[in-house]
Parts: C-alpha cells; sequence; structure tokens
C-alpha cells in the first residue's frame, strides 16, 4: 500500500552497525578548525552567539560545522564507542566527497569546560519530492500543478543520521550525561533546520534497546515513529559450514538448491578489495536496481561513493561482485569494522533478474561469519528472503517533527499508519 502524503508526516522511508574505532573516557582537546561559512552557523545563529549550559557542575557548548574536515579526525573518533564505523570521520569524510546531489552536511559538536569533545553527530538536508508517495490515480496533479508552482510538493528535510545507512549518527561519550546531551543534539537539529528553510525534521534510526535514552525527544516536540525494520543476523557459529548445519532441513535444502542453480549457470562471486576504478559500472548497476524498486527513492548514487569508500575507508570496504560468461552482472557493497559486517547497496546489470542477489547475500554471510562479526547487517526490504537466510527483522524507530507549529500539531493527530508489522520470527535454525 502507498502511504498518503498526510502519513508520511507520521511516518518514514526506507534506505539502505559496525564497531569501534577507537573508544576513551575522556576525548583529546579537538582541533576546531574554521567553520566553512562565513555565516558560521554556530547554534542557532540567527543571532551570534554559541550557547553555552549547564548540567550540575559541566558547562557545555556546542558548535556546528559544514564540514567534516573541520574537525580533527582522532577527536572525532575518540568517542564513538561500539559500532561506529559509519558514525566514523573517514567515513563521513568519504560520504561528503562523493558529492551526492543536494545534499548539504553539518556536524553539530558539544564540547564541555575543558574543550573536550562529549558528544557529535551528523546531520544534512536534501531536497525530498512527495509527489513520487501519491497513489498512481493521483500522479497527475502534481504533474499539472507544477506547470504553475514548480515546487509543489518538494521539501527540504534535515535528517540526523548516517548518510546512506540504516542507522542514527550520534556518538555520545561515555559516561557523560547522555539524556542532556541527546536533547541538545536535537536542539542542534532545529537549529540546522530554521537556518536552512527547512519544515521538516527527521532523527533516524534507533533500535528498541536505544529508546531508553532517545524518548527524551518527545519531550521536546519531537514524534515517535517508525520506520521499515532492519534485517540482521546475529553470528553465533564459527564456520559457514556450522552456519549451513545448524539449519532447519527445509531452509538448508533452499539455500543449497539456488547455490546449485547459481553455479550451473557458470556463476561466481569475487571478493574485490579494491573497487574504485570500475565506479561508473557499479553506479550503472545501482540505478538497474533503483528504477525497478517501488516506492519511496531519492538519492541517487554517484562514482564518487564507490571511489571514496574505497579510498578512504580501505580495508573496512570491499565489494562483492557476481561474474558470469566473463563479465561482472551484478555487485554488492560491503563495509566492516571489529563488530559488525554491513551490506549496503546492491546493483546488477539489466535485464530480468537471476540469482545475483541471494549469491551475494550468501558471501556477505560467508564473510561475516569468517570475521566473527557479532552482526551481519542486511539492511531493509526483502524481509521474506532475509529471513530465510536466517535474519532477524527487528523495529526501527524515528524522531520527527516541523518547524511549523500546526504541521507539527497535525502530525501528532495522524495514526501511526506507517508502522510495519513485524511477523513472528521465522525457525530456521536448531535452536
Amino acid at each position: 500500500m502507498i502511504p498518503t502524503i498526510s502519513t508520511y508526516l507520521s511516518g518514514w522511508f526506507s534506505r539502505q552497525h559496525s564497531g569501534a574505532l577507537s573508544e576513551t573516557a575522556r576525548a583529546p582537546a579537538p582541533k576546531l578548525g574554521r567553520v566553512a561559512q562565513r555565516m558560521s552557523l554556530q547554534f542557532g545563529r540567527l543571532g551570534a552567539r554559541t550557547p553555552v549550559s549547564s548540567s550540575a557542575e559541566i558547562t557545555y557548548r556546542t558548535q556546528i560545522y559544514t564540514s567534516i574536515h573541520e574537525i580533527d579526525a582522532g577527536s572525532w573518533d575518540a568517542i564513538l564507542g561500539h559500532n561506529g564505523l559509519i558514525r566514523s570521520h573517514a567515513y563521513l569524510a568519504a560520504v561528503e566527497a562523493a558529492s551526492i546531489e543536494d545534499c548539504q552536511y553539518f556536524y553539530p559538536v558539544i564540547t564541555d569546560s575543558n574543550g573536550q569533545i562529549v558528544a557529535h553527530a551528523c546531520v544534512y538536508t536534501i531536497a525530498t519530492d512527495f509527489a513520487q508517495l501519491l497513489p498512481k490515480s493521483l500522479a497527475w496533479f502534481p504533474q499539472i500543478t507544477r506547470r504553475i508552482w514548480k515546487r509543489f510538493l518538494h521539501v527540504r528535510v534535515t535528517e540526523c543520521a548516517s548518510p546512506l545507512s540504516a542507522s542514527h549518527s550520534i556518538s555520545i561519550m561515555p559516561g557523560a550525561d547522555r539524556k542532556n546531551l541527546i536533547k541538545k543534539i536535537g536542539e542542534a537539529v532545529n537549529s540546522i533546520a530554521r537556518t536552512q528553510s527547512s519544515s521538516l525534521l527527521v532523527v533516524r534510526d534507533f533500535l528498541t534497546d536505544d529508546r531508553d535514552d532517545f524518548d527524551t525527544l518527545l519531550r521536546d516536540g519531537y514524534n515517535l515513529v517508525s520506520n521499515m525494520p532492519l534485517a540482521r543476523i546475529r553470528v553465533r557459529w564459527n564456520s559457514y559450514e556450522e552456519y549451513l548445519s545448524s539449519m532447519r532441513s527445509r531452509y538448508r535444502k533452499d539455500v543449497k538448491r539456488r547455490l546449485r542453480r547459481a553455479a550451473k549457470s557458470g556463476q561466481e562471486v569475487r571478493v574485490l578489495e579494491s573497487f574504485g576504478e570500475q565506479s561508473d559500472l557499479w553506479v550503472e548497476q545501482a540505478r538497474t536496481v533503483q528504477e525497478n524498486t517501488k516506492g519511496f527513492k531519492r538519492e541517487i548514487l554517484p562514482p564518487g561513493y564507490y571511489q571514496n569508500m574505497d579510498l578512504k575507508l580501505g580495508e573496512k570496504s570491499l565489494l562483492v561482485a557476481a561474474k558470469r560468461d566473463g563479465r561482472i552482472v551484478a555487485h554488492g557493497m560491503v563495509l566492516h569494522d571489529d563488530s559488525d559486517t554491513i551490506a549496503t547497496y546492491f546493483g546488477r546489470n539489466r535485464g530480468p533478474a537471476s540469482q545475483e542477489w541471494f549469491h551475494l547475500v550468501n558471501e556477505v554471510i560467508r564473510i561475516g561469519i569468517d570475521r566473527k562479526s557479532d552482526y551481519i547487517n542486511l539492511g531493509l526490504g526483502s524481509y521474506d528472503a532475509k529471513s530465510n537466510v536466517g535474519a532477524d527483522v527487528e523495529p526501527l524507530f524515528v524522531y520527527s517533527k516541523s518547524t511549523i507549529a500546526w504541521v507539527n500539531w497535525l502530525m501528532r493527530l495522524i495514526p501511526r499508519t506507517m508502522d510495519f508489522p513485524v511477523k513472528e520470527p521465522k525457525r530456521v535454525f536448531h535452536e
């Protein structure tokens, strides 16, 4: 069912965890570089002051930067904690350098009275076309309206999240006052939205266990809504063979049948540790998948995405590629760290789909098990297929609000019709 525009205001759309790069109780003093825009965007710069606030005896200061390169990488990464790769300086530098069309990035950084970073986040603005959420019977309406009002149903959204992934972007130093600092991050998101004339704010994506802390945003006017759930596999096997043998018969037979079918077609999977030079091919394949995807679509990956993931993440990124008849026919982008293996984008050649997706996902699972990951993150969508290979489907939550008072009031009245029904987990394994 395609959601209505009003439904979208209470729900969010889909997109396609990671471990600590480093962790410390006290971050080193940050090298606070220049703020790129002359306006400086020091928190809420409709006036000119950076706010200072106190919690008990601690004084906090919030500053908003417009490039990750204005912040020292060591200081930023020092507080990432668990599952930190896609909040890391290197990842954000790669995404920023990729030059996603119409995206502008901001980085709220909160420091204590000693100038040490205690919390930070990534926030970005992006133009979103809500017309694509209309049912087909109403597709004609925005087309006609835009002859007079060109920006009809185009909204600039402010998101606090790890870009191009289903994960939040907020890091907080261990032992710090989490709820107070989350509140200040929320205030920073609001400040950015106002300075960028953005009327819709989104802070995403949080698992159920995250809500104990992040529900504090509800006290500041944010509304709790649901994103599409996250599919991920909890790794509890020492080898891929042990993973297969722990499956119930019907699921194990299905995996082996699909792999035999792929092998019979002459298809094989290669792991590419260096892949940036073929970025044009990856972009074309990713575009094919996007064009065939139903529902909400937004970012179009440029070649810079693959080039910079290869260049800036190094051994923490790789590509799995399906090859048939001497040609690469499909690929999957994979990120990994000391904790998780993360599948991000999938692409394939034009034409009917074969066993490419399944073959690549199977290889991602093999990689995650071999690396002794805690979780193998398979992203959003295709839940039935992912459940069949052992993924749990877990709810993801989003905090949203509008800077327009009446719209925010309306959002609270709309029922949570975007809540995705999470089915009972399949009994894939003998447990």
